[in-house]
C-alpha cells in the first residue's frame, strides 16, 4: 500500500517501522546528492544524511512538520551540511560557491513549477541510471534502497559475498551520481 507523505509522519509518530524504511528509501539517495554538492565528499554526505534520518526517528514522539516532508528533510539535511562543514572551518568557502540559485534549488516544494519539473527531470534520469545499471548490480542496489535489505541480507539472497554486495553498491552509487552529474551544480 502506497501511503502520502502525512500518513508516513503519522506512522513515524506511533513508532512505525516501515514507514521510516519507506521514507529512508525514498529520500536517502536524493537527499545524499544533495549533502554531497555542500560537502563535497561522498562519505560524508552520507553520514549527514543518515544522521538526519536517525534523528527523525529519535524525536519521532514530537516530530512535527510544517510544510511538506520533502521541505523538511531538505532543510534539515542542507543544515547539517552546513553545520558540518562549519566544524570543519570551511563554511566561508562554501558561501562563496552557493550563490541563490543553488539556494533556491534547495528549497523545492510542490507548491512550485519549476521545483516540478526539475523533480521530475532528476527522477526521470535517476530512473534511467538505474535501469541502465549492469544487471547484478541494478539487483543488489534495488534490494538495498527499495526493500531496505541490509548487505548481508541481500548476500544471502543473491548467493554472494558482502563485499561483493558493498562494491557492487559502490558502482551503482558511482554510476548514478554520473548520470545526475547534469543536475548537480
Amino acid at each position: 500500500m502506497e501511503y502520502s507523505n502525512q500518513q508516513l509522519v503519522e506512522k513515524i509518530k506511533t513508532g512505525d517501522i516501515a514507514a521510516f524504511e519507506t521514507i529512508f528509501s525514498k529520500y536517502y539517495v536524493y537527499l545524499c546528492l544533495i549533502s554531497e554538492q555542500i560537502v563535497r565528499n561522498q562519505s560524508d554526505a552520507e553520514e549527514i544524511v543518515s544522521d538526519v534520518l536517525l534523528k527523525v526517528w529519535n524525536i519521532r514522539g514530537k516530530f512535527e512538520i510544517a510544510s511538506s516532508l520533502k521541505a523538511y528533510l531538505i532543510k534539515a539535511v542542507y543544515n547539517a551540511s552546513l553545520n558540518h562543514l562549519e566544524n570543519n572551518k570551511f563554511r566561508n568557502n562554501l558561501t562563496q560557491r552557493i550563490n541563490n540559485s543553488d539556494s533556491e534549488l534547495l528549497i523545492w516544494d510542490n507548491n512550485y513549477p519549476l521545483g516540478q519539473l526539475f523533480e521530475k527531470e532528476i527522477l526521470e534520469a535517476l530512473d534511467h541510471g538505474i535501469n541502465d545499471l549492469p544487471d547484478a548490480c541494478r539487483q543488489i542496489f534495488l534490494l538495498s534502497r527499495n526493500e531496505n535489505m541490509k548487505y548481508s541480507d541481500i548476500a544471502r539472497r543473491q548467493g554472494v559475498s558482502v563485499n561483493t554486495v558493498k562494491t557492487q553498491m559502490k558502482i551503482a552509487l558511482v554510476r548514478l551520481r554520473e548520470t545526475l552529474k547534469d543536475f548537480l551544480t
